[in-house]
């Protein structure tokens, strides 16, 4: 029988991302904390460079939690794996974004767990190479924003910024009133308070950014009595 009867599935990717996240529970155990956030919804093979692209997914509790506290993106150095074939551990490079493993570089993805033995996986020197990412949301946020003063927008949240749907309307979050509740801006600068707990859940509170700092001066309590009616 050929060692190349079934190609890599992602249960194959799910047991190696896991084995990697006990294995470094100690010296990044951020990525133990994602994996348990996340659920992988699939791989693809990729040519350039060669290597396995996982596709993760997120429930919308845990989402937000993500976007909080998992903004991290690097490249992992420092894992070895065991060649079955050449019978020696070779090193394999692995990249996370949002803390989850998202990518391995490697030759014949398609056969990854064919040609190594992903229980038997070794450590060295650990190094994250960290890299810069943008949120796009963010961007999209500041230009619905742009006629606000710089001490305005210095009063929000833009940093932690997504795109949120309600209603097959979407929405841009502004302020994490920390309970699973928004203040959000629409993409004509309009604002709403977004409260899953109530029959109206999402409610116009401000027809431009301006006018929602005339109630709004940096304090959240000032906004209670509007995320609760």
């Amino acid at each position: 029988m050929s060692i190349f009867d079934r190609k890599t599935k992602k249960k194959d990717i799910e047991q190696f991302g896991n084995k990697i996240a006990e294995l470094l529970e100690y010296e990044v155990p951020q990525i133990k904390v994602a994996i348990g956030l996340s659920e992988i919804y699939g791989i693809s093979f990729v040519q350039k460079p060669k290597g396995i692209y996982i596709s993760r997914g997120y429930k919308p509790k845990e989402f937000e939690i993500i976007s909080k506290n998992h903004k991290t993106c690097f490249n992992l150095t420092g894992i070895s794996v065991l060649n079955k074939k050449e019978n020696r551990y070779q090193q394999i490079k692995l990249y996370y974004q949002s803390d989850g493993l998202t990518k391995i570089e490697i030759e014949d993805p398609e056969y990854f767990h064919k040609i190594f033995d992903l229980k038997q996986i070794q450590k060295s020197k650990i190094e994250l190479k960290y890299l810069k990412i943008e949120n796009p949301d963010q961007k999209a946020t500041e230009k619905i924003l742009k006629s606000l003063s710089k001490d305005q927008i210095d009063l929000l949240e833009l940093d932690y910024t997504f795109e949120i749907e309600f209603d097959k309307k979407l929405f841009y979050t502004i302020l994490d009133m920390e309970d699973g509740n928004y203040i959000a801006v629409d993409k004509k600068g309009k604002i709403y308070r977004l409260n899953h707990n109530q029959e109206e859940q999402v409610k116009l509170i401000a027809n431009k950014p301006t006018d929602f700092f005339e109630f709004y001066s940096g304090q959240k309590s000032e906004l209670e009595d509007i995320m609760y009616k």
